[in-house]
């Protein structure tokens, strides 16, 4: 039911045959480049399967916009009782080897997904031993917070103290909240 072609076999006459023999009901067609995010027939498909629907493509890996998409697409179909076969690979998410060759990629991916998790905390512990700090500045920023009391105290809005100095948006409102509780601090103190 999927169909999508690479710059080097530009012709879905193949793929389409496929389908056909196959049985299927509707066909979706991209004819657009691999590197390509943009897929309205796989779109268009997505939002019409129903539980039960059977998914069929010619070439396993004409699926996904990626490996990872295509792995993702795969799991999303078993969660939601849709069935998937690919013509080239006999997978056929009805039969016993098909759920495991299928179970095998999601294995696969989760793996995948692991190891680059592993791999991004090792980086994290090895920066923050080497005494670099990750993730937003700590503290406060005294110029900036000096700029934005100074800001507030002529009546400037957040957004124009945003335009004016530069600061994020978030930034200011932060400093804004930390000027406040502090002024509201000194008058109950009193």
């Amino acid at each position: 039911m999927v169909t999508r072609v690479s710059t080097l076999d530009q012709n879905l006459d193949t793929q389409l045959e496929a389908l056909q023999k196959a049985g299927c009901d509707e066909i979706f067609q991209d004819k657009i480049t691999g590197v390509s995010t943009n897929r309205p027939a796989l779109d268009q498909l997505l939002t019409q399967l129903r539980s039960g629907d059977t998914v069929m493509v010619a070439r396993f890996f004409r699926l996904g916009r990626s490996r990872d998409h295509l792995i993702s697409l795969l799991g999303e179909f078993a969660r939601t009782g849709i069935h998937f076969k690919a013509l080239d690979l006999g997978v056929d998410s009805n039969t016993p080897a098909g759920k495991l060759v299928l179970q095998i990629f999601a294995a696969l991916a989760e793996y995948d997904r692991e190891s680059i998790l592993e791999k991004t905390r090792a980086g994290q512990l090895l920066a923050k031993a080497n005494g670099k700090h990750i993730g937003r500045p700590q503290g406060v920023n005294q110029e900036n917070f000096v700029k934005i009391k100074k800001a507030l105290e002529k009546g400037l809005s957040v957004a124009e103290i945003v335009n004016l100095t530069g600061i994020s948006l978030s930034s200011v409102k932060r400093y804004r909240k930390a000027i406040q509780t502090k002024a509201n601090l000194k008058t109950l103190s009193h």
